[in-house]
């Protein structure tokens, strides 16, 4: 019972500790974050991004994030944390330069009870991030300097509730509330003149929104099983509360010039409401239970009507987004004693998207190759110890998204996600001590 104590408290302290990490870092380095809110981040836990994306698989043991019904099959409490870190090559048609970033990828707790689990946590879903120059000659023949930069992004803490129907249908949905801050900065300066022209934006975002989900799971003959989940999230509006500040400054000391404040109030951009389109997952999957699954997954998200009156953004403009994903598992031998790897989980999957963002009328898509596995942490359950359930997830992902032709850029990259998920017995009543 102490043991099991320890482990809630431990559980409570890091989740605090990635909440507050959380809000404080930046997960993209590109230039193709300024679209929309920005780089769209979450893609579900480690397991699911090992296997492509694909959300299809629910289990006893693993919360699934990106399908509230899959919660139905959940049997232990489960705290989850995943974090990354992503290299990025960007390739222009007269340079190359490299990013490198690294951030929490997803925080939450998941709890079973005797009719229904639930499960809350956080997760960064989008990021800004974003620096980019341009030299011009002026009337003059001076060297004008300009640069854009962004950065910032969104963050949801969520409230999930899941519980079975019937043996073989779970039900679910989420309560999202979104929050952040993004911020822009345009300046020019004149290589010859001491002060530079600065504008800078800032959005506060906020608002809520949910999502329905059901799952399917059952034997289609002695050994197969065969799931499904299909989820659908409504359209949803959150605000924008935005300022804009002009001013000067010193290139030479950075001592502040001149500063006005924008009045956004008389043109109705003080506060604006940005419109999230409907969007919807269906998966279907086929496993044979503790030793393989494989599973495809679409995705679709109507983006096409999205603007953002404070953001003026000439080169970009929105259509629909999708993404297809197929991915599986094998494990040779769970039951292994004398062979730990025998008792890992070999994951691997693909998946390509559309982001919906046209640039010059192209199409931004990505194509994304994911492999990893899932080390098991302890040794068997027992009535007092179920730490064998618990495992470490580690992946690998593989990409590259845009063109290197014209204006536009070619990204290539790989990126280190590491996932821990821990088990535990709760609201149970232990016989022994």
């Amino acid at each position: 019972m102490q043991q099991s104590i320890i482990l809630i408290r431990l559980k409570l302290v890091l989740f605090l500790f990635f909440l507050k990490y959380s809000f404080s870092q930046n997960s993209t380095a590109s230039p193709y974050s300024l679209g929309g809110l920005g780089d769209i981040t979450f893609k579900g836990n480690v397991i699911n991004r090992m296997m492509g994306g694909v959300s299809v698989f629910s289990d006893s043991i693993h919360a699934n994030l990106n399908n509230p019904a899959s919660l139905g099959e959940l049997k232990l409490t489960t705290f989850s944390v995943g974090i990354h870190y992503k290299n990025t090559e960007i390739t222009s048609i007269d340079s190359t330069d490299d990013s490198r970033t690294g951030s929490l990828d997803y925080i939450a707790v998941s709890i079973p009870t005797k009719f229904f689990s639930f499960s809350f946590g956080v997760i960064p879903f989008s990021s800004v991030g974003y620096r980019i120059q341009a030299n011009d000659l002026s009337i003059q023949d001076e060297v004008v300097v300009s640069r854009y930069e962004g950065r910032g992004g969104t963050n949801k803490s969520f409230l999930t509730v899941g519980f079975k129907l019937f043996k073989f249908i779970s039900l679910g949905g989420t309560v999202n509330y979104n929050f952040g801050k993004i911020s822009t900065q345009a300046s020019n300066q004149n290589e010859n003149i001491d002060f530079g022209t600065f504008l800078t934006s800032e959005s506060s975002l906020s608002g809520l929104d949910y999502e329905l989900g059901t799952h399917l799971k059952f034997n289609i003959s002695k050994k197969i099983i065969i799931e499904s989940f299909l989820t659908y999230k409504p359209e949803n509006k959150i605000n924008s509360r935005n300022k804009r500040v002009y001013f000067t400054r010193s290139l030479q000391n950075e001592n502040i010039g001149d500063i006005k404040e924008v009045d956004l109030a008389s043109n109705n951009l003080d506060l604006v409401k940005l419109t999230i389109g409907q969007s919807y997952k269906y998966g279907l999957s086929f496993s044979k239970d503790k030793k393989w699954f494989f599973g495809t997954q679409y995705s679709f998200a109507q983006s096409e009507n999205f603007k953002n009156d404070f953001f003026n953004q000439g080169k970009i403009s929105y259509e629909n987004a999708n993404s297809l994903s197929f991915g599986g598992y094998i494990l040779p031998d769970y039951s292994s004693i004398t062979d730990y790897w025998k008792r890992i989980v070999y994951r691997a999957g693909f998946r390509s998207e559309n982001a919906g963002i046209k640039i010059d009328n192209n199409s931004l898509k990505q194509n994304i190759f994911s492999i990893g596995a899932s080390f098991p942490l302890g040794g068997y359950y027992s009535a007092n110890n179920v730490s064998g359930f618990s495992n470490l997830n580690v992946g690998l992902e593989f990409g590259s998204r845009g063109i290197n032709s014209g204006s536009l850029l070619k990204e290539s990259f790989w990126a280190l996600r590491i996932g821990l998920s821990l088990n535990d017995l709760w609201f149970i009543k232990r016989k022994y001590n």
